[in-house]
């Protein structure tokens, strides 16, 4: 017996989809803010309070740092806004970045009196001077070392 030669059916190729179908257009993605402009967002939110507030702006500065804006102010905290409009003040501590920010003068004020009075209580006042120590009490071997000379000296 011989093996019979398989016939094989030549496959069709897949043919493209009809032409009827509509190719897929894309669609519009919503524009998502620049993280510049939340930036700007918020350094204009602080500059409102502090105009609201009464603050004389003649003297701020604005310095950009890398990817961060400093907003620095005579007798306030250092701003930084970071490039999401996230707000950091230069404060060990507050409940909200915003209000730290706007009413920053006073809380800097409270920090260097609280500061100020931790320095004073930490060194000593200044008080009278110290008298001289009283001699020490003589201990025995200096009071027999004495007595010995004594009588060396009526002695000799």
């Amino acid at each position: 017996m011989t093996p019979a030669k398989k016939q094989t059916k030549a496959e069709p190729t897949p043919t493209t989809m009809a032409t009827t179908a509509k190719p897929e257009t894309p669609k519009p993605i919503a524009p998502q803010p620049q993280p510049a402009a939340k930036q700007q967002a918020t350094v204009s939110k602080v500059l409102d309070g502090w105009k609201a507030r009464g603050v004389d702006l003649s003297k701020l500065e604005q310095k950009q740092d890398g990817k961060f804006i400093l907003l620095l102010l005579p007798n306030f905290p250092e701003c930084k806004i970071g490039p999401s409009g996230g707000l950091e003040v230069a404060l060990p501590s507050y409940p909200n970045a915003y209000d730290a920010a706007i009413n920053g003068d006073t809380l800097l004020a409270k920090l260097q009196a609280r500061q100020a009075k931790k320095q004073s209580m930490a060194a000593p006042a200044p008080s009278k001077p110290q008298p001289a120590p009283a001699s020490k009490q003589e201990t025995p071997a200096v009071r027999k070392t004495k007595e010995h000379n004594k009588l060396e000296a009526a002695l000799a």
